[in-house]
C-alpha cells in the first residue's frame, strides 16, 4: 500500500457497558476512545428488503496509521469492542488490516448503521 492522504477525522469509540433508559430498557454506552486523521474511501453501498422493510447496507474503508490505540483493534475480539464516528455516522468495524504486518497503516473495513 502505498501512502495516503489522511484528511478525515474519525473518532474511534469504546464499549464501556450497558446502562438502563428512563423505559427500562438497557442501552450501549460507548466512550470516545482515539481521535485521528483517516482516509475514508466508500466501497459499496446496497439496497435490499428483508422482513418487509427496506434495508441499506453502506460499506467504507478508513486507513490510519498504526499506533498503540488502533493495535487494540487487532486483538482477538478487539472488533466487538469499538466503533467509529464519522461526521454525524456511526459505523460497526467488521474486519481490522495491518498491511502486510509492517505495523505502518491499518485498513479498518467497516458498516454503516442504519
Amino acid at each position: 500500500m502505498a501512502k495516503c492522504r489522511l484528511t478525515e477525522r474519525i473518532t474511534i469509540q469504546k464499549y464501556s457497558g450497558e446502562v438502563q433508559n428512563e423505559n427500562g430498557f438497557d442501552e450501549p454506552m460507548w466512550d470516545d476512545y482515539y481521535k485521528c486523521w483517516s482516509n475514508f474511501k466508500a466501497v459499496s453501498g446496497k439496497e435490499y428488503e428483508a422482513a418487509k422493510a427496506t434495508q441499506t447496507q453502506n460499506i467504507a474503508t478508513f486507513t490510519v496509521r498504526y499506533c498503540k490505540k488502533v493495535a487494540e483493534l487487532l486483538k482477538k475480539d478487539g472488533t466487538k469492542d469499538f466503533r467509529i464516528q464519522y461526521q454525524d455516522k456511526i459505523f460497526n468495524i467488521e474486519y481490522v488490516y495491518d498491511f502486510e504486518n509492517l505495523h505502518e497503516w491499518v485498513d479498518i473495513k467497516a458498516n454503516e448503521v442504519v
